[in-house]
């Protein structure tokens, strides 16, 4: 079979070559129709009861997400009759819009108050009256429903609420935000501050265009600059380049053409390929140049023996790694499933592309100057060998330190905590956040709060007298207990009526006492429900109702207390009339840390059990199996202590690292089993197998895990926070990996392996250096 090869190589190299151009040039061709794409709701987690019940919920009421909210400074204060007056222009043009369909102001706001003629309507701000404004002010700081909602507590801004087309597409929204700005432009306010999904889904996808031009330049150059200080030579660098870029530009292209935008999380996988698949093409590199040095034949010869020996572990190291992102494909959540599995199919596009092209290329170039090669090796082998003794004389105190490590990590672990926001991952100097911030500070915040309100008694209404008190009590609650401001709600339609009956006077914006004006004001109210105002709030048969409203993006870890409380309070006797259920977008995100814990344990211990079932079924040794396992488990359990320690939460974006970092990294301790088990075929002794193998595997090792941990420590340059714990945690995680790796693999060889000889129980001083 070698013979065959060897005879006909050249015309198979032509084959390889000619195929893999012609793939590359068709994956050029695709790439043409790379898309991005960020929808939030994509985080919602499948399968679940409750999102099911948001759907209903959304098509019998309206979409709670859908809104755009637009606060506008006036440093001299709102009420002055020239800003008014530009905010009522920018209200009027707003509303001719294409795709707008409700724009509601503080300038087209009335009071009605219902008298014997009828009702009659008043503006709520007489602009063309400035005399009356300060008038107008008092009436308004005096109506809770107004305060933190159209207006601010400083009375410095004020808020247009707007409403989109449900299920408003990309493009038409991006065409509506545009339009938005530039009539925001003529008015020439002091500043404007927008928040919703519309804004928000724009700075997101703009954001992730950048960063991933961005992480790939970034990574690109670190990655070459280690490579020079490996290799040392042109042709080190551009060889494994060209095979990773190449894997890439096919993944890329494949994930087009099956219609995957790039979004959020797979906007990583670029630089993720970039340093993950540069492992093998290093150790199938650094085996090559040893055997050259060794002089084993020609490179066809050393080519062969490479493959043989670098072949397997390498083989196994795919599976270990791929597997680390498959096991994400058993989360709730549709872009991290996307992205565990378009991640590990590029992994084995480059383990295909490593074994095909890369050896075309190495016995087709320039042979390398091995005299500098054999330069650069002796280096290493100098450090290796000097780090090895000092592992040797020190295995009580590395085991000891190492005990040490782990009991500190397992507190810092008790200290995790699961939360999620809504504005996931900005950072705290993006102006998107600025805006959202500015909402939370002024007004009643941005995050929708949305409760299903039914009648307990199928016969009653939620307009009945018994509902619409328990619903009062809990309103109230809600407000001063739970943080939800700009409340509206069936509730919201009696008590404006009610105010209306008064003159329109904020005191009695309020539910009647009596029970027969509650009667009356449902009554007269029942005339109406076919009004759109009234359908977003009661389904016609008043069966059931709605209570929205907005809170500050507090998060989902007090928002679960929150609920422990809500759920108390519901069992109070009063409120027995009615049935809650919490529903809403923003609830749907929080649902997700309910399956993270369960997603983040349930991938990390398939990932240890698959590793552990392949080093058992290789090495046929249980003792193999412990020594793989546990240098790459510390630095699980050292990542879990510091994100406990320094207060980094688990997120969708974090709760991804540990089964991905672990299975990264036990590809360096398979390459050292695989290499010790080489070098004990052959009959030496325990302690010098465990020293050829650190010298022959340390050098690539090391490069590897240099050029992975640099490579993910260039996320920590994202505007998006999230994106920035990712590449720091898994860098970090990487790092110590390949610290334990060499410092920890060397003592449980030694202690967990039954020594060969007596007499080398422990380390002879004077060792030579070389293989």
């Amino acid at each position: 079979m070698v013979d065959l090869l060897r005879k006909h190589f050249r015309l198979i190299s032509w084959i390889a070559l000619f195929l893999v151009g012609g793939i590359s040039a068709l994956s050029l061709y695709e790439l043409r129709n790379i898309k991005f794409d960020y929808d939030f709701e994509s985080f919602f987690p499948d399968e679940d009861n409750d999102l099911e019940a948001y759907l209903e919920y959304r098509k019998t009421f309206e979409y709670d997400n859908e809104f755009v909210l637009v606060a506008i400074e006036n440093k001299q204060g709102v009420f002055r009759p020239d800003f008014l007056d530009r905010v009522r222009t920018l209200s009027d043009s707003l509303k001719e819009m294409k795709d707008m369909t409700s724009v509601v102001s503080p300038t087209n706001l009335t009071n009605t108050i219902i008298s014997d003629l009828g009702p009659i309507q008043t503006p709520l701000l007489h602009i063309d009256q400035p005399e009356v404004l300060p008038a107008d002010s008092v009436q308004v700081y005096r109506s809770e429903e107004l305060v933190g909602s159209f207006f601010s507590l400083d009375a410095k801004s004020l808020c247009l609420f707007l409403k989109t087309t449900e299920g408003i597409s990309k493009e038409a929204s991006d065409s509506l935000l545009t339009k938005m700005e530039k009539a925001i432009a003529i008015g020439k306010f002091d500043r404007v501050h927008i928040a919703g999904k519309m804004n928000g889904q724009k700075v997101y996808l703009d954001k992730l265009r950048n960063e991933f031009i961005i992480f790939f330049i970034a990574s690109f150059f670190l990655v070459v600059l280690f490579l020079f200080i490996s290799f040392r030579s042109l042709w080190g660098i551009w060889v494994p380049v060209v095979v990773v870029l190449l894997s890439i530009l096919w993944t890329l292209a494949l994930m087009t053409f099956l219609g995957k935008a790039l979004d959020i999380m797979t906007v990583l996988l670029p630089t993720m390929m970039f340093v993950v698949g540069m492992s093998d093409v290093v150790h199938i590199v650094t085996k090559y140049l040893e055997e050259m040095r060794d002089g084993t034949g020609d490179r066809f010869d050393a080519l062969i023996k490479t493959i043989k020996e670098a072949g397997f572990p390498t083989f196994i190291t795919l599976i270990t790694t791929a597997l680390g992102f498959l096991t994400l494909i058993n989360s709730h959540i549709k872009p991290i499933r996307d992205f565990g599995f378009y991640t590990s199919l590029g992994v084995f596009i480059a383990f295909v592309l490593s074994y095909t092209i890369l050896p075309v290329v190495l016995h087709t170039i320039r042979i390398p100057k091995l005299r500098l090669e054999s330069e650069t090796s002796g280096f290493w082998n100098k450090r290796l060998h000097q780090l090895l003794l000092w592992i040797f004389n020190h295995q009580k105190w590395i085991a000891g330190g190492t005990l040490l490590f782990i009991l500190i990590a397992l507190f810092g672990i008790s200290k995790l905590q699961m939360n999620n926001f809504l504005i996931e991952g900005l950072t705290r100097n993006d102006e998107l956040r600025k805006d959202f911030d500015f909402f939370e500070k002024q007004y009643s915040g941005v995050r929708p709060f949305e409760l299903l309100i039914t009648p307990r008694d199928t016969s009653h209404s939620v307009m009945d007298v018994a509902e619409l008190r328990a619903l009062d009590k809990l309103d109230k609650f809600l407000h001063t207990k739970y943080g939800v401001g700009f409340i509206i709600s069936p509730l919201s339609l009696v008590k404006s009526y009610h105010k209306a009956q008064n003159n329109a006077d904020p005191a009695f914006y309020k539910l009647p006492q009596d029970s027969t004006d509650i009667v009356d004001i449902t009554s007269n109210l029942s005339r109406f429900r076919k009004r759109k105002e009234i359908k977003t709030l009661l389904t016609k048969d008043g069966k059931k109702g709605r209570i929205t409203g907005k809170m500050h993006d507090i998060g989902s870890l007090k928002i679960r207390k929150l609920n422990t409380e809500l759920e108390a309070f519901l069992k109070q006797k009063e409120l027995q009339p009615i049935r809650v259920e919490i529903t809403g977008a923003a609830h749907m995100l929080d649902k997700n840390n309910e399956y993270l814990a369960i997603n983040t344990l349930q991938g990390l211990a398939l990932s240890i059990l698959v590793v552990a079932v392949i080093i058992a079924i290789i090495h046929r040794n249980l003792r193999m199996v412990v020594i793989a396992v546990i240098p790459n488990l510390i630095p699980i359990i050292f990542i879990g202590g510091l994100m406990g320690f320094t207060g980094i939460e688990i997120r969708s974006s974090t709760s991804i690292i540990f089964s991905i970092a672990f299975g990264i990294a036990t590809d360096d301790t398979i390459h050292f089993l695989a290499r010790l088990k080489l070098e004990m075929q052959k009959g030496i002794p325990l302690l010098y197998a465990v020293k050829r193998t650190f010298l022959s595997t340390g050098k690539a090792v090391i490069v590897t895990s240099l050029i992975l941990c640099a490579g993910f420590f260039t996320l920590i340059c994202s505007g998006f926070e999230s994106t920035y714990h990712f590449g720091l945690l898994v860098s970090i995680t990487l790092f110590v990996a390949v610290l334990t790796d060499l410092l920890l693999f060397p003592v449980l060889v030694l202690w967990l392996m039954p020594k060969q000889q007596k007499a080398l129980s422990k380390p002879p001083h004077g060792t030579s250096s070389s293989n």
